[in-house]
């Protein structure tokens, strides 16, 4: 096994123990709240099922990043992911407008131009006498 794969291999593991952790967690809070208690093999295959649903995410944000011929995956492609859950889409679109009133970039739109535009060489030929 080469170095870079036991380093790949590491980073996994450390990412699975974090979302176990967490699901941990979250099923502990949960429990106190609504007075119950989580086995450690529903924990495991809450963590496990987590971790399988971010792999699908990760390919179809990238798939969906490669269709637009995009190197980045941006709120666009998230956007397009979540699609299917009204309440998650909401929040994801408001997440992104107070980004980008944050930095106080407008965003571009893509598309044609409009018909009567004119183009530059014909602007151009108008001016000249």
């Amino acid at each position: 096994m080469a170095a870079d794969d036991v380093g790949e291999l590491n980073h996994v593991q450390t990412l699975k123990a974090a979302i176990h952790f967490t699901v941990g967690r979250t099923c502990e809070e949960i429990g106190v709240e609504l007075g119950l208690s989580f086995s450690k093999h529903v924990i495991a295959t809450l963590s496990e099922i987590t971790c399988k649903q971010l792999e699908t995410y990760s390919a179809d944000l990238e798939a969906f990043a490669n269709h637009a011929r995009r190197a980045v995956i941006n709120t666009d492609d998230v956007k397009l992911l979540v699609r299917r859950n009204p309440d998650l889409t909401k929040h994801i679109k408001e997440m992104a407008d107070s980004m980008e009133q944050a930095s106080g970039k407008e965003r571009k739109k893509r598309g044609r131009k409009p018909k009567n535009a004119e183009s530059p060489a014909e602007a151009s030929e108008q001016t000249t006498p």
